[in-house]
């Protein structure tokens, strides 16, 4: 009888296994490195664009806050101007405004009526005089308010004048005095000048 002793076949065959798994292992490692290498890449590329975009962004973001605190100052420096030229008028306004007022007032006083007070506080006016008459003193009061810097100009009273005054009527007129009116005052009438009545021409 022959005896063949098959110990090394087996042995080769397990060897041959051993070396196929390996080999499809190593085959499988080196496919998952490349796989994780070239998504480690693609990452690291899109990293480096994604920090380009920042920096790119940074710098926009830089230089619209130089043009934001440009405008800013410019719009400081506008209000500065406006509030410059705001106390600039109402400079003009202030030294202009009591000599338009007289001038109207001056204006507004027909022949034959005499101012003996012109009384005003925080806008409040107070006119006392003499006229010859009531007719003279409703002239007055039409003239006064035909002029924008004298409003809500009411008769107080009028009475006559006693004897050492004479024939005169004492009247006593309240209104409302604007040195800067919201509109242009209306051009200044010769003194003397009086409201034509109903029926007559100017």
């Amino acid at each position: 009888m022959i005896r063949i002793n098959l110990l090394p076949v087996r042995e080769l065959a397990a060897e041959v296994g051993r070396r196929r798994d390996l080999t499809i292992g190593l085959v499988t490692l080196a496919a998952t490195a490349l796989v994780l290498l070239g998504v480690y890449f693609y990452q690291s590329s899109r990293l480096s664009k994604l920090g380009d975009e920042l920096a790119s962004l940074r710098q926009e973001i830089q230089v619209l806050n130089a043009k934001l605190k440009e405008v800013a100052d410019l719009q400081n420096k506008i209000k500065e101007f406006k509030s410059k030229h705001r106390v600039i008028e109402d400079i003009s306004k202030q030294k202009v405004g009591p000599v338009r007022v007289m001038e109207s007032l001056s204006a507004a006083t027909p022949s034959g009526l005499w101012l003996t007070e012109f009384r005003e506080a925080n806008g409040a006016l107070v006119i006392n005089g003499l006229a010859l008459d009531n007719q003279t003193v409703a002239d007055f009061l039409r003239l006064l308010e035909s002029y924008s810097y004298f409003t809500n100009v009411e008769l107080i009273e009028t009475t006559q004048a006693d004897e050492k005054t004479g024939p005169y009527k004492k009247f006593s007129i309240r209104a409302q005095l604007l040195y800067r009116p919201p509109a242009v005052a209306r051009d200044v009438q010769p003194q003397g000048t009086k409201v034509p009545k109903k029926g007559e021409k100017g």
